[in-house]
């Protein structure tokens, strides 16, 4: 990325990016809590907008974004559901024998594994999730043939979440 670059900063003029500190809010909890067709078509409004056709390459790795932070990304708030569950996962924390009903996620649906919420608020760490996870198509030259500004940087720009810690480094001209 360098300074230079028209069509970058026409596409940041463009979609005003959420550049409050960086992820005070988790990208996480905000796709868990935001039905996905509403995320899906605030992308494709915004790609439009800035002239970006999304292809089913470009959907499958917003799709596994989308699914690694709702399944594989730990909340901020345990999400309490009752008085009794909250008691229940106390008492948990002091028995080794007791299933707790909070902790029941099936690492199945994370095979390149999980992130906890202060991780998942980096970018680096999630870029490495999704270069794992896209190694047999390329790796990171199919994921920025892509998204030639950075897979992250651009999904979360598309879908106006939160920017990552550390997205870009100017320095080395790098948007993860």
């Amino acid at each position: 990325m360098n300074a230079g670059n028209e069509k970058l900063n026409t596409v940041l003029a463009e979609l005003a990016p959420i550049v409050l500190p960086p992820a005070d809010y988790p990208p996480a909890t905000i796709v868990r809590d935001t039905p996905r067709e509403e995320l899906n078509a605030r992308i494709q409004k915004n790609a439009e907008k800035v002239g970006m056709e999304l292809t089913a390459a470009h959907w499958e790795v917003i799709n596994f974004l989308f699914d690694f932070y709702v399944n594989c990304c730990e909340a901020e708030d345990p999400r309490y559901l009752n008085q009794a569950t909250y008691w229940k996962y106390v008492d948990c924390l002091y028995d080794d024998t007791c299933e707790n009903p909070l902790e029941s996620k099936d690492t199945k649906d994370c095979p390149y594994g999980k992130l906890s919420a202060h991780e998942a608020t980096n970018a680096y760490r999630v870029y490495r999730i999704l270069l794992k996870a896209f190694e047999k198509q390329g790796g990171k030259k199919y994921l920025y043939e892509l998204f030639p500004y950075g897979p992250i940087f651009t999904i979360h720009l598309l879908a106006q979440l939160p920017r990552l810690r550390h997205d870009v480094d100017p320095h080395f001209g790098t948007a993860y």
